[in-house]
């Protein structure tokens, strides 16, 4: 968590954190798997040797892709804001302070149910919806976001007549 860690502020600190699910980048690794069959299959052959250097080498370029977009994707929450970040050389950012979030909805499809895995769509304070995909366990996710919510709101003041 080195971009969580190094944007924290004095007095914040981190009650949550993760990477995107393994599970939600299936469809990438098995194309990425695919190639890679089809080039060892292309290169028993003895037809193309070219083509299934090619087609393992891009299986190969996938699958490494992959890898990386999992190793530089973070989320967090902390006791101040609700942070994720994807990618590192076309980097992106959400930052969300608790205070502004008035809504956090769970998008799954029915392989991200299978597999525990979905969407977080962040809403309020007049900010558009803000969605942060691939997150394992989104339940768990939005119960420390709302954990985190009411452990900073002030305590109420009793008035006594």
């Amino acid at each position: 968590m080195k971009y969580v860690e190094s944007t924290l502020l004095p007095g914040e600190r981190i009650v949550c954190e993760g990477h995107p699910c393994f599970w939600a980048m299936g469809p990438r690794i098995t194309l990425s798997l695919l190639l890679m069959v089809w080039g060892v299959l292309v290169g028993t052959m003895g037809t193309s040797p070219l083509a299934a250097v090619g087609f393992f080498a891009a299986g190969i370029g996938l699958f490494c892709a992959s890898l990386f977009a999992w190793w530089t994707t973070e989320f967090a929450v902390t006791n101040k804001r609700v942070v994720a970040r994807f990618g590192a050389v076309r980097r992106h950012t959400v930052e969300l302070t608790l205070a502004k979030i008035e809504s956090v909805r769970i998008e799954q499809s029915l392989i991200g149910r299978i597999f525990d895995y979905g969407s977080l769509v962040v809403g309020g304070g007049g900010m558009i919806a803000t969605p942060i995909p691939g997150i394992s366990n989104p339940n768990e996710f939005r119960r420390m976001v709302f954990l985190a919510q009411e452990a900073e709101e002030p305590v109420p003041l009793r008035l006594v007549a």
